[in-house]
């Protein structure tokens, strides 16, 4: 690793550990990186570094990067002797993070309150049966207009596996992106799974879940920026979502846990899933819906009907609102309207 000041760290710093590692993987991120760095340097919390794993970038990133680093002595920054990928530069990011509780923020992201790192902190130390931080966030568009809120859960600590069966009922991951979650190092060792591209960071949210709690914070303390160019964008529209959704069931259906809490909403959501997607699939798949449906009862089936078409009655005054938003934020966001 090279190291934006290339000299090994004092032996005083090393022992000198920061409380937080807030990592930014980067990334041709120079349109949004100052803005994210700004956000970063107003915490009230100082306790912290921040790594900045350059993967290659064509743009002008490292300049914005190295304007900062000269003025934050916190701030270390490297870059990648070839491109990693995504998945793989956050994995470098988290093995050189010398923090107890990792922060990640995205370069396209930001943390809206001042506040925010040292909430997180607060939750993981006020929880130490809590494996997983997470909180409300809000929704920007490429000119870092607010366009809506998203609240996954109500307030308060959850039991891990409960989280995990919540997200797998929605088939979608409900807690977030890591911009919007705080863990600790020492039980996210293993590092972000190499199998997922879009997924990953929802088998990691699982990893450490089945570890211990989850706390929620319903306050807005960070946000995400929905465009076009972004990888989750190009990930959904190439379809890997799907696949890795398959994957992960396959992997918690052998859990002996899970059909013990599984609920019957979830049961027939995967029921469902299963069945549109035979051909894709194949034979386990078909195994795996015989498995499910010795465990759904008969008076489910019309309650999920009637929940669905009101949910879908709801989903579509929710998308003409949002689409509402965007068009009164002013021209410029039009792009995001089709990402709706």
């Amino acid at each position: 690793m090279n190291t934006g000041q290339n000299t090994p760290a004092s032996p005083a710093a090393v022992r000198s550990r920061p409380r937080v590692s807030v990592i930014i993987p980067l990334y041709n991120g120079e349109r949004y990186l100052a803005e994210c760095l700004d956000s970063i340097r107003a915490q009230d919390f100082q306790d912290l570094e921040i790594l900045i794993a350059d993967d290659g970038s064509t743009d002008h990133s490292l300049e914005i990067v190295q304007r900062y680093a000269a003025t934050d002595a916190r701030l270390r920054w490297w870059r990648n002797p070839h491109n990693l990928g995504q998945t793989r530069n956050h994995n470098a990011c988290l093995e050189a993070a010398r923090g107890e509780f990792i922060k990640f923020v995205h370069q396209d992201d930001k943390l809206v309150s001042a506040a925010a790192i040292q909430k997180m902190v607060g939750a993981l130390v006020a929880h130490p049966a809590a494996a997983l931080v997470g909180s409300a966030s809000d929704l920007i568009d490429d000119q870092s207009r607010r366009l809506d809120g998203r609240c996954g859960f109500p307030a308060g600590v959850w039991n891990g596996k409960q989280i995990i069966l919540a997200n797998l009922e929605a088939m979608a991951n409900k807690i977030g992106e890591p911009s919007v979650v705080m863990f600790r190092k020492v039980q996210a060792a293993r590092g972000f799974c190499h199998d997922y591209r879009q997924l990953w960071d929802l088998e990691m949210w699982f990893y450490l879940l089945e570890q211990g709690d989850f706390v929620f914070l319903d306050e807005p303390l960070s946000a995400f920026r929905q465009h076009a160019a972004q990888q989750s964008q190009i990930n959904r529209l190439n379809g890997i979502g799907q696949e890795e959704i398959w994957e992960l069931l396959l992997i918690y259906y052998a859990k002996t846990w899970m059909l013990e809490t599984a609920t019957q909403r979830m049961l027939i959501n995967h029921n469902r899933f299963l069945k549109k997607n035979l051909a894709k699939f194949g034979p386990r798949a078909e195994r795996m819906r015989d498995e499910l449906k010795a465990y759904i009862k008969p008076w489910s089936y019309p309650l999920f009907w009637l929940e669905r078409k009101g949910l879908h009655q709801l989903n579509k005054i929710r998308r003409m609102q949002a689409k509402r938003r965007i068009a009164q934020a002013g021209r410029g966001s039009g792009n995001l309207a089709g990402l709706l």
